[in-house]
């Protein structure tokens, strides 16, 4: 939880307000492997991804909620990779862009990630055409890390993308603070 935001597992019964802040081509445009046309089976089908990315301890998702109204305003994950590391991603509704809810959601995944679960490397990825993005995990202390080439299945096409990475020594130089599970 942070002071503004809370968090939480998504459920089957979330995936209509799910399916109509996600049926937005201003965010899919930026992401790599969310379907276009968004549909209401696919909905679903990301909360079954998330459901068993932890039941099988291969990832954590949740829905980024607005503390005051409970409503769902994006989501955000941690996946985990070999040796101690993971990468994230996220997205908001388009109405909750230019509010600073993705920075201080990512950093509250990284306290958490860092500080909780012991991960010795975070790291995230953005379009270079998504200064947004960019700023969000600059912010937030991550360092550009170089350029990797996408396969983006939702468009049948491939993207550069900009990696940003952060170390647990650099999180913890930056007053990194350990969020309970």
């Amino acid at each position: 939880m942070t002071e503004r935001l809370a968090f939480r597992a998504p459920e089957l019964a979330d995936g209509d307000t799910l399916f109509a802040l996600m049926n937005d081509f201003g965010i899919v445009k930026f992401l790599t492997s969310v379907p276009w046309p968004y549909t209401r089976p696919d909905a679903d089908a990301y909360i079954e991804r998330a459901r068993t990315g932890r039941a099988e301890e291969k990832g954590l998702y949740y829905l980024i909620l607005d503390r005051v109204t409970k409503e769902p305003v994006g989501t955000i994950d941690l996946r985990f990779d070999p040796e101690e590391t993971a990468h994230f991603g996220y997205w908001l509704a388009t109405s909750s862009w230019g509010r600073g809810y993705a920075s201080e959601a990512l950093a509250a995944l990284l306290d958490f990630g860092f500080g909780s679960l012991g991960l010795r490397r975070i790291w995230g990825a953005a379009m270079p055409d998504n200064p947004a993005s960019i700023r969000v995990m600059e912010k937030c202390g991550l360092a550009r890390a170089g350029t990797m080439r996408v396969k983006r299945p939702n468009f049948g096409d491939e993207v550069d993308m900009v990696r940003f990475d952060l170390s647990r020594s650099d999180w913890q130089a930056r007053g990194g603070k350990v969020i309970p599970a």
